[in-house]
């Protein structure tokens, strides 16, 4: 029922309630009457309907924390490398970087270098590509104005070349490290968005050059597409 309170719906009438929800309006009735009483929902007698009320805000501000998110997109981390056979990964942007905040290894030999907590602070990575990319054209220039190191040969060092790069990725909506952050290791990314449609943080398989093959790579990538969709439906986000 709190699930149907967003932008475009502030308000619900009961009847409009029981209707959206398919319950009898008297049990309609007993739980909006419980969520008032318990600060979730507020009535307002001007206009007979009932809006989200003190109490959600604290879960707001929890439901955006790190450590919760992490914990939210822990089954579908377990999922994605459990269907890919990859490792799976979960990173936030902050300030600029980003933050490798969640992890499922492969059950490979192979394991890739990017631990919880890592920091990536270029563009030689997919998280950072796919956060920078996504973000109005305007916002570009601050990145693409940083240093951009080598860390492999196969690293994009020109900005032209980079900024090629965020174009083709804005286009395609995934992203895709050839081997650019360490030799050896590849990756492809995909967005997780939040209720509102920003994009709060980005999943990826994280594989071997020798299992990242053009099948595999088109298999992961529609993996980690599909996944990526999954865990943002979770967390609210509707394309409608």
């Amino acid at each position: 029922m709190l699930a149907l309170f967003n932008v475009d719906y502030p308000e619900w009438s009961l009847n409009e309630l029981a209707r959206a929800t398919h319950l009898h309006k008297a049990t309609t009735y007993r739980m909006t009457r419980t969520m008032e009483a318990e600060g979730f929902l507020v009535f307002n007698p001007e206009t007979g309907n009932y809006h989200l009320g003190p109490a959600v805000i604290p879960l707001s501000y929890l439901a955006r924390t790190p450590s919760e998110l992490e914990r939210m997109s822990k089954p579908f981390l377990e999922e994605l490398a459990a269907e890919s056979g990859e490792t799976a990964n979960l990173a936030i942007e902050t300030e600029g970087t980003f933050i490798v905040i969640g992890s499922v290894l492969t059950s490979h030999t192979f394991k890739p270098s990017l631990p919880i907590g890592r920091v990536l602070t270029d563009l030689s990575n997919a998280h950072g590509k796919l956060f920078v990319a996504l973000k109005p054209r305007e916002e570009w220039a601050k990145f693409l104005n940083r240093p951009q190191p080598a860390s492999t040969k196969y690293s994009l060092t020109d900005r032209r070349q980079i900024e090629a790069e965020l174009v083709r990725v804005a286009e395609e909506g995934v992203a895709y490290d050839m081997e650019e952050h360490g030799l050896g290791v590849c990756s492809v990314a995909a967005p997780v968005r939040g209720p509102k449609g920003a994009i709060i943080a980005t999943i990826s398989v994280v594989a071997p050059k020798e299992r990242f093959g053009p099948e595999e790579r088109k298999r992961a990538t529609e993996l980690v597409k599909r996944v990526g969709a999954e865990l943002s439906a979770y967390l609210g986000y509707s394309p409608e």
